[in-house]
């Protein structure tokens, strides 16, 4: 399948925008006309922020199915991300893309492993797989410090229900809640023995900050899981303007 790659920049308005969890924000906008990528690339966006115009990199939240793009920030006092908070309704912003050869191959079991705000690409590949009705096995493993910061947790608990292919197991490295059904600790060796079981050959995806999705890396291939099946997407600058790459 072609990748799609770059192109003009697009002008579009914000639909809404709302808080995710105590730390993490997020936004609908109306997908621009001509607009097309593969679940799930990324995308350039520029705000008018108090120091000028700024442009990051930013993944792209939602599936190629839906009608409209989600994205999500991790809150931080960097001008873009205090423009991104501050997006209303009817705001416009721009974005160029689609960039990114971070995409689900739809003809093996997948396995996404998500730190924090690293939620936003796997979640449109649970969503795309869910809406194609692909036949493969999807299992997201999610860690956070705390449960107050899982993002998107109604729509992944939606998917896991519309979906019988698609499992979610969440993780707490920080302290647990009482009644916590999910497991504790980062992701390690133990997580991925469970969830892969029985999955023949999958793929795994992995997201979040460096030191999370390097360790990951080192995991896997201490498991001897082969390079060639592991995708990485790193996010930097979780509290700066450093940008993602």
């Amino acid at each position: 399948m072609p990748v799609p790659w770059g192109g003009p920049p697009f002008s579009t308005t914000v639909i809404s925008s709302r808080r995710l969890t105590p730390h993490t924000l997020g936004i609908t906008i109306r997908k621009p006309q001509g607009f097309s990528f593969l679940p799930t690339q990324f995308t350039f966006l520029s705000l008018k922020t108090d120091e000028g115009e700024d442009t990051r990199p930013m993944s792209i939240a939602t599936s190629p199915t839906r009608p409209d793009l989600e994205y999500a920030v991790r809150q931080s006092s960097s001008s873009f991300k205090r423009a991104f908070a501050s997006l209303k309704p009817g705001d416009r912003v721009s974005l160029q893309g689609p960039f990114g050869r971070f995409l689900l191959q739809e003809d093996r079991p997948a396995v996404l492993l998500a730190g924090g705000i690293g939620i936003t690409p796997l979640k449109g590949m649970a969503e795309y797989a869910s809406d194609k009705g692909l036949r493969i096995p999807v299992r997201l493993v999610y860690s956070n410090h705390s449960h107050k910061e899982v993002a998107f947790q109604a729509e992944l608990d939606e998917l896991a229900k519309r979906n019988p292919n698609f499992q979610v197991f969440q993780t707490l490295s920080g302290e647990t809640p009482r009644g916590w059904a999910g497991s504790k600790g980062r992701i390690g060796e133990r997580h991925l023995c469970d969830v892969t079981e029985g999955l023949e050959l999958p793929v795994y995806y992995v997201c979040g900050k460096p030191e999370m999705v390097f360790e990951m890396q080192r995991l896997l291939s201490g498991m001897g899981v082969p390079p060639s099946d592991v995708m990485l997407e790193v996010f930097r600058g979780y509290s700066g303007p450093s940008p993602r790459s």
